[in-house]
């Protein structure tokens, strides 16, 4: 490939990876990328592959930047998993009566390890889970 072909190529292509500066360009950057992937099913390019990836990338930057991820306290992700498995306050007597569950909830309290060694047994995650 010659330079004027990778320049009329790049022409193309650049667009697709300079970083997205709003939520707009955000849907649109990601409908491109679901047509390169249905297109690259039937391919298989290597080269259609990288561009995906950096495509991806520039998605997974722009979300990373408008929406970034706050940490969640071990009581906050109690609260989510007792509503996800529609459990109460009465439903914890392994680590307590319901007056400790409450006050836990209510940040009264705070787990200590004993509690999440049993909560990240109980729910099947690690107990780094409830440390924030």
């Amino acid at each position: 490939m010659n330079l004027e072909q990778i320049s009329q190529s790049w022409q193309n292509i650049a667009p697709l990876l300079i970083p997205i500066a709003s939520e707009e360009e955000c849907d649109l950057r990601e409908e491109q990328l679901k047509n390169l992937i249905s297109l690259n099913q039937q391919k298989k390019d290597s080269q259609i592959t990288h561009l995906i990836k950096s495509i991806a990338l520039t998605i997974k930057e722009y979300e990373k930047k408008e929406f970034p991820l706050e940490k969640a306290t071990g009581i906050e992700i109690l609260q989510y998993l007792m509503a996800e498995h529609g459990l109460s306050e009465s439903d914890f007597t392994e680590i307590g009566n319901q007056e400790l569950i409450s006050d836990l909830l209510n940040g009264k309290q705070e787990l200590n390890l004993t509690m999440i060694k049993v909560l990240a047994k109980r729910f099947g995650v690690t107990e780094q889970t409830f440390l924030g």
